[in-house]
């Protein structure tokens, strides 16, 4: 095949190789848990608190609105240790022995809303405090305020390991963001990836980026690196707003569907919940943190019109069974993963809200990946089959009309191609390359077409001039050919196949290696049937006198390894 076929075939592999590698990745990801929170000798657990009427209660189940919470540490060693705890959407005031030592309650503009999303403090304790007291609001009226993982503990190691807690999740985020930006590039750049089967693979990594970065919210890493969760939470919200439309667009297209209304609605109800939403927040009538519920709403019925639009398309047979089957299953991984963490969201004020929705993403690539290799190879072997198809009928059709020009040779550009093939088996190429060969060689005289018929024709001796014109068929064959992309070494066999070993013959005179390989093959193949062929000024030679002529202008006129193929392919009777 040309560079063209080539290039594709190089870019299936990379694109392959990486979706590879993003597999295997996925595959470890999903297994590997993160590691259980280990508790040092050190480090004490702050779960058992009492509420102002002395009753014993535990941080980790608060009642709704403010609470107020205090521990008793004068039997604790304080020295080398802090206070340290996560929140979730709570404002916090710490006293040590009735004094103030640290008041969370940070100001942001109206268009954040209220969240500040997950925080994580540590704060320093006198080490001879004798009573902790935690003054615990929650920011939305009404709410439930969150406290988690409270402990006396060295700072630095407590942020170690809520780094190290936090890994894996964060780790299965950043892959599905980076899978969803991999094929966002791909689509951009128009490669194969993009195309195929008519798949939208710009909705597709852009539905992979926004659920990617959704799944950060819930890690604490991106906030500890930002230092401003509250605007790590508002993305998330604004995601959560916009992911409804690229998941219908990829169903949609991956089922056939190009002009769906319901993508349209789609579209609108995204816009219009962002802008709702944005415009409540910001009026103070409503908030982020209770609007997402009409996202949920948005991407619950989104799942229901991907579900029919590929069910229809089944029904209908307007895709591949294959390719329905992995939707199906990948998108009942993305909708089980979704409802779940919908589920936890709506029961339970812990835990991570997208956890099995990234999950349920990664096993979806991990399905569609396998797809999609497989159908790179199905493609590819199409589009060469294609190229094949093409090549042919375009250089037979070509050489019918060489023929046509130069009467007293009809056929000699089949025959020579025909030989060349012969040749290059002989000398050890694949099949691929017999085939190319054989088709450049089908075109190696279209240079002829530009030579007057009675300079061709002449049955008598050849003029200077006249043969000049001839010889000049070379170049003439060159310029015609050398904008092929598809195989641009038709041009170099039409242009180089008069060189000689010697540095004697034309165009360019080449020496030795310096002629391409194509053009030292179809020369031998080029003199054996310009000599046993009638010509203008003569009958065909002798075969035995063809066979010595060749052997003797060896290594000078001719190369050497391609003259002994064509000696042996004599000695077979193959040639004859």
């Amino acid at each position: 095949m040309g560079i063209k076929a080539n290039k594709i075939k190089d870019n299936i592999l990379q694109y392959s190789y990486l979706i590879f590698v993003m597999l295997c990745m996925s595959f470890f990801i999903i297994l590997e848990k993160s590691p259980p929170v280990t508790i040092q000798d050190d480090v004490v657990r702050c779960d058992s608190w009492q509420d102002p009427s002395g009753n014993q209660t535990s941080i980790d189940k608060l009642g709704k609105g403010n609470v107020t919470l205090s521990m008793d540490t004068s039997k604790l060693e304080l020295s080398g240790r802090a206070f340290c705890f996560k929140t979730v959407d709570t404002l916090v005031i710490v006293y040590a022995d009735d004094k103030k030592i640290y008041d969370f309650h940070p100001v942001q503009s109206k268009v954040m809303g209220k969240s500040y999303g997950m925080y994580v403090h540590t704060v320093y304790i006198p080490s001879e405090t004798k009573e902790l007291r935690m003054e615990i609001e929650p920011v939305f009226d009404g709410g439930t305020g969150t406290v988690r993982d409270a402990m006396l503990e060295d700072s630095g190691k407590y942020m170690s390991n809520t780094y190290k807690n936090g890994l894996a999740p964060f780790v299965r985020s950043i892959l599905t963001l980076l899978i969803g930006l991999f094929f966002i590039v791909i689509a951009i750049g128009g490669g194969i990836l993009s195309r195929f089967a008519g798949i939208d693979f710009m909705s597709f990594g852009l539905m992979c980026f926004l659920l990617g970065f959704t799944g950060l919210n819930d890690t604490y890493v991106l906030q500890i690196i930002t230092q401003n969760p509250a605007l790590i939470r508002f993305l998330t919200y604004i995601c959560l707003m916009f992911l409804p439309y690229p998941a219908l667009a990829f169903f949609a297209s991956a089922a056939g569907v190009r002009h769906s209304k319901l993508l349209n609605l789609m579209a609108i109800a995204s816009i219009c919940n962002f802008v709702l939403s944005v415009t409540l927040t910001v009026l103070g009538i409503s908030d982020y943190y209770y609007m997402v519920n009409v996202s949920h709403v948005i991407i619950g019925i989104d799942f229901i019109a991907c579900l029919y639009m590929v069910g229809h398309a089944m029904v209908k047979h307007k895709i591949r069974a294959e390719l329905v089957r992995s939707l199906i299953v990948g998108l009942l991984f993305c909708i089980s993963g979704a409802l779940i963490d919908i589920i936890n969201y709506h029961v339970s004020a812990r835990g991570s809200y997208t956890t099995y929705s990234r999950i349920g993403v990664i096993l979806f690539m991990l399905i569609m990946g396998y797809y999609l290799l497989k159908e790179q190879i199905r493609t590819l072997k199409l589009k060469q089959e294609e190229d094949r198809i093409y090549i042919r009928e375009t250089t037979e059709a070509f050489a019918k009309i060489i023929d046509m020009k130069d009467t007293y040779t009809n056929g000699h550009s089949s025959r020579v191609a025909k030989y060349t093939a012969m040749l290059a088996k002989e000398l050890g190429y694949d099949e691929e390359t017999v085939e190319k060969y054989y088709r450049i060689a089908l075109l190696h005289d279209i240079g002829k077409v530009g030579i007057p018929k009675e300079v061709l024709n002449k049955p008598g001796r050849l003029t200077e001039e006249e043969y000049e014109l001839i010889k000049s068929h070379a170049e003439k064959g060159y310029d015609a050919l050398k904008d092929i992309s598809i195989m641009p070494e038709l041009a170099i066999g039409a242009g180089s196949h008069h060189e000689r070993p010697d540095g004697k013959g034309y165009p360019k005179g080449l020496k030795g290696d310096e002629i391409p390989r194509v053009a030292q093959i179809i020369a031998v193949a080029d003199c054996f049937d310009a000599m046993y062929s009638d010509r203008p000024y003569r009958k065909c030679l002798p075969f035995d006198k063809v066979v010595a002529t060749i052997r003797e202008i060896s290594g000078t006129q001719l190369t050497e390894d391609v003259v002994e193929a064509f000696l042996r392919l004599v000695e077979k009777g193959e040639l004859r």
